[in-house]
């Protein structure tokens, strides 16, 4: 029977007991036996120290193997997950934990300190359990709960529309809310993945984004336990082990934001590993030019590539841009999922035809709601529909293309100006590694169109050919007037740059 997350493990390990499931690249490793029996008597250490179903129970680690153990562990002890982002600092954490009424916190001693300070912040969470050192009287110690746990299942009944996970969402416009899914919504997310990419038990996945972020949790680690796949996980992003990890292990699929791939395929020593062993590259959360795909897919020689769209919302993908595709249209995010339907509305909440600027709305597998949160619900679902808050349009094919967030577009003098169109126009540019098109305020125009630029390493670039390149290529009305330069833009953990951000700096 599957029925929530923690069946897919307790399923796969009786299956396929030897296989390997985890790689900590550069150290650990796991088969699923010992995964499932490390997940289980860590969950039975939670029910004996008092959490129940429903309880909220969060983790921070960095990705590896006490991720995916606590993941699973706190689902098939019924209790529900709150998975925090590890670049948040005290106050933020604080407020994430107080948000979602966690009872308990499970964490790595790289955290000890931060922990320590927030403590009388959140009185909330009465079980605090580090991975290392204890720090504390009061702090268990992880691996001594799993010593003790009995390794039998947990007799916890746990159904598909029982809540799964607390994700919060990145905060690009405002406090950050906390998206409630189902295990039926990251069950249905894996699923798909296996059917849209084909991912089967012969995969070996290769997992570097953050696994608290939703793509990594429900894309990758749910899809690879549900067929049996293997993950080779890292815990930061680092070319030369990224690629050293793909000769070594065998990987065939690996994914990551466009962000990632520009380092990768900058890297200057990519040349002398042997990465024939890939069959899949996926792109998500970032847009990526027709010539940047090409340039990934020249150094990988055997693969194809793909493309997804989604919010943590929404479990979190909602389109894929099929690998067919992905040359024949790249500026598209795709074709809805298997799972999916995706249309575009007007203001009205009517279909528009083809071609028409409007809301892109799902519907099939998005979250019960935002937790504690009646308002933002409200405002988000309608009549089945999530809205997703993002502008697209639809070709005649059935391709849903980005055209801007809807908080992003910028008014011009009157006209609509759509930031990803002209973002698309300057990463075209030879020197840009990435850009961002902002409105800033203005008393003659209302918003004045401002590119903000990161270029590439060693490039040096200039205002005035930035501006010449988007008037050649764009109706003056949307060329930037003015354009800053940056290292580096700033972003989300879902590798979304953050425009308020930029809004703050430079107004």
């Amino acid at each position: 029977m599957l029925d929530s997350i923690g069946d897919t493990l307790t399923l796969t390990a009786g299956k396929q007991p030897e296989k390997t499931a985890v790689v900590n690249y550069g150290g650990s490793r796991l088969t699923y036996r010992a995964l499932n029996e490390r997940v289980n008597r860590l969950a039975n250490a939670l029910l004996a120290r008092g959490v129940r179903k429903g309880d909220k129970v969060a983790y921070l680690f960095f990705n590896g193997s006490q991720f995916v153990e606590t993941h699973y562990a706190v689902a098939k002890a019924g209790a529900v997950g709150v998975p925090l982002n590890f670049r948040l600092v005290g106050r933020e954490l604080a407020y994430q934990l107080n948000d979602s009424d966690a009872v308990g916190l499970l964490y790595a001693p790289e955290f000890t300190p931060v922990i320590a300070v927030i403590r009388p912040d959140v009185p909330g969470v009465k079980l605090f359990i580090c991975d290392g050192e204890s720090g504390g009287e009061d702090v268990q110690n992880y691996e001594a709960l799993i010593a003790e746990g009995s390794p039998v299942e947990p007799g916890v009944t746990v159904n598909l529309y029982d809540e799964n996970i607390i994700l919060y969402t990145a905060g690009t416009t405002g406090l950050p809310k906390g998206s409630v899914l189902t295990h039926k919504n990251s069950l249905f997310n894996g699923m798909t993945m296996l059917i849209d990419y084909g991912i089967g038990h012969g995969d070996v996945f290769q997992i570097i984004p953050p696994l608290f972020h939703a793509a990594s949790l429900n894309g990758a680690l749910v899809s690879s336990v549900l067929t049996g796949a293997a993950m080779i996980i890292h815990k930061q992003v680092s070319p030369p082990q990224m690629l050293q990890a793909i000769q070594e292990e065998k990987i065939t699929i690996t994914w990551g934001p466009a962000t990632m791939w520009r380092m990768i395929i900058s890297y200057p020593e990519i040349g002398k590993y042997d990465l024939s062993s890939v069959r899949l590259v996926v792109n998500g959360a970032m847009y990526m030019p027709a010539q940047m795909r090409q340039a990934v897919l020249a150094h990988f020689p055997r693969a194809v590539m793909g493309d997804t769209y989604g919010m943590t919302e929404a479990s979190p993908c909602v389109t894929i841009l099929p690998p067919a595709d992905a040359l024949r249209k790249p500026a598209s995010v795709g074709v809805p999922l298997t799972v999916c339907d995706v249309k575009i509305f007007s203001d009205a909440g009517e279909e528009m035809p083809p071609g028409a600027v409007g809301e892109i709305v799902t519907r099939g597998n998005f979250m019960n709601g935002y937790y504690k949160n009646a308002e933002a619900t409200a405002q988000a679902i309608k009549g089945g529909w999530f809205y997703t808050g993002d502008l697209g349009i639809k070709d005649e094919e059935g391709f849903i293309y980005l055209v801007d967030r809807k908080k992003d577009m910028i008014v011009s003098g009157g006209e609509n100006v759509y930031s990803k169109e002209v973002e698309e126009v300057i990463a075209a540019y030879p020197g840009v590694f990435e850009a961002a098109v902002i409105g800033l305020p203005d008393e003659k125009w209302g918003e004045v169109v401002t590119a903000v630029v990161a270029p590439a390493p060693g490039k040096q670039l200039t205002e005035e050919e930035i501006i010449a390149h988007c008037r050649q290529n764009l109706a003056g009305y949307k060329c930037p007037k003015a354009v800053k330069f940056t290292e580096m833009l700033p972003k989300n953990p879902a590798g979304k740059i953050l425009k308020r951000e930029l809004k703050d700096m430079y107004s």
